[in-house]
């Protein structure tokens, strides 16, 4: 048993010291509190530990989580894993109209009225864009106002600092009306410090004083250039950071001596659920007709190509013409690799497929790809150029020609593994890119995973060195989808 004030809380998973630490801050605080701490510090496992305190005082029963879209996936996962409190969950749906997700939620409202002494901990999971205001109209943040969650908790926080956009505005009324507001994220300012006034407007607007962001970034801000709107310098810093300190809790991931140096995060992507039916029909066939193609596999470890084709972008029919398959992992990447951007942080991709080197490169607009043909003298200077530039765009690597690539961790620390193929060698030396002496901030590395598919089982092969394509051609029935019946 840990003591938060009066409060005797039991963790469900136990925490590290900084964890703990930052907690019993968040159970004092009043009105709210900020995790302005590293990615990878454990920051999730915190907010679920304060809803689920909070909870047991008596403060909160309804929990509004805004996030990412590529995040919606991660709360349920988090929640299971760390509520010692029973709980019920509504994420976003990935399909159906904007009306459609307004009746599931009121719905979800509707049962959980008869069920709340089982379930005494509500929590709704929606990302930042579904509350923004459309031809007038914004039914998501309409029902989210009406059903008035007693905690909001904004996951990358910064997703919200600017003072003047939608979000950000549609966030701040919906936290005026809550208890509690917690903030997560691991670069609350990028490259402005003045990023701060929205962000923990959220907890309080009194922080600041209640005054308006003009008179805010004139207080703080000091400003000229030819247009007179550049920011040239802070004033005033002590006052600021006075202000705003007895609500922020922070931690380097460099001076958490118990946490591991280098962070793994699946990220899992879910279905169209069309797309799905398409997939779960392949692997229990090995043949299936999608989009007027007929995709056959032959032998099983064909199946395992095509299956792995399928989770990327686009699969070959059994004429080797190109069919698109599954957006949806392009579309996560891009809000991931946004939110990296956000936060000034450079981004490697690692990719298996052509087709998906090609797509990633074409929405990315980046002249930073590597693949094989690509001589030692071109990837020199690419890498030279990406450096020097500060990492402006992503760089595209193709897993199997990932090695001799030195310089990149000088700038870059977080890489996405996008897809992977069978060879543990290739997976080790991508790792290594930025993993290596020289690297001087925490790693982490993003894996994208389609629910229920193959690149998890791809990922476990790879984590245990073993042989994937002599696994499956001795049991072909692991190609089968297995649906989580959760």
């Amino acid at each position: 048993m840990r003591s938060l004030r009066s409060l005797e809380y039991q963790f469900k998973t136990p925490p590290y010291q900084h964890q703990a630490e930052a907690l019993k801050r968040v159970f004092n605080s009043d009105k709210g509190h900020a995790l302005f701490m590293d990615p990878g510090t454990g920051k999730t496992k915190i907010a679920v530990d304060s809803a689920a305190a909070l909870q047991k005082s008596g403060k909160v029963k309804k929990v509004l989580v805004l996030c990412p879209i590529n995040a919606l996936t991660v709360w349920p996962k988090e929640l299971n894993k760390h509520s010692p409190v029973p709980f019920s969950s509504f994420i976003r749906p990935e399909t159906g109209s904007v009306f459609d997700k307004v009746e599931g939620f009121k719905e979800w409202q509707d049962s959980e009225r008869d069920s709340w002494l089982e379930m005494p901990l509500q929590v709704a999971v929606f990302n930042y864009e579904s509350i923004i205001t459309r031809n007038k109209k914004a039914p998501i943040f309409d029902a989210l106002m009406k059903w008035k969650p007693d905690m909001v908790i904004l996951d990358e926080s910064q997703k919200i600092k600017s003072a003047t956009a939608k979000r950000s505005k549609q966030t701040h009324k919906i936290c005026a009306s809550a208890k509690f507001t917690l903030l997560l994220t691991g670069t609350p300012v990028g490259k402005n410090l003045l990023d701060l006034y929205s962000q923990l407007k959220c907890i309080d607007p009194q922080i600041w004083g209640n005054i308006s962001w003009t008179d805010f970034r004139y207080k703080y801000g000091i400003w000229g250039g030819k247009s007179g709107y550049e920011l040239l310098g802070y004033r005033m810093v002590d006052d600021l950071e006075k202000r705003y300190s007895p609500f922020v809790s922070s931690a380097r991931k460099e001076d958490c001596l118990d946490l591991p140096p280098v962070t793994d995060i699946n990220v899992d992507v879910r279905w169209d659920p069309k797309v799905f039916a398409s997939y779960e029909r392949f692997s229990l066939d090995g043949m299936v007709v999608h989009k007027r193609h007929m995709i056959f596999a032959p032998i099983v470890l064909t199946k395992l190509l095509r299956l792995q084709e399928m989770t990327g972008y686009v699969v070959h029919d059994e004429e080797g013409k190109s069919v698109v398959f599954n957006e949806n992992k392009l579309l996560h990447t891009v809000d991931l690799v946004d939110n990296l951007n956000e936060a000034g942080e450079p981004v490697i991709i690692f990719a298996r497929f052509k087709s998906e080197l090609a797509e990633l490169q074409k929405v990315f607009d980046t002249p930073y790809v590597i693949r094989g043909g690509v001589s030692a003298k071109q990837r020199g200077r690419l890498i030279d150029k990406w450096i020097m530039k500060g990492g402006d765009k992503p760089f595209i690597i193709q897993i199997a020609s990932g090695e001799a690539l030195d310089g990149l961790q000088k700038v870059c620390s977080k890489a996405i593994f996008y897809s992977v193929d069978y060879s543990w060698i290739n997976y080790f030396q991508a790792r290594g890119r930025i993993d290596r002496a020289g690297q001087t901030k925490p790693i982490i590395f993003y894996h994208m995973c389609m629910s229920e598919s193959i690149d998890y089982m791809v990922l476990q092969a790879l984590k245990e060195k073993q042989d994937l394509e002599k696994l499956v051609k001795d049991n072909p029935a692991l190609l089968v989808v297995v649906r989580d019946q959760k």
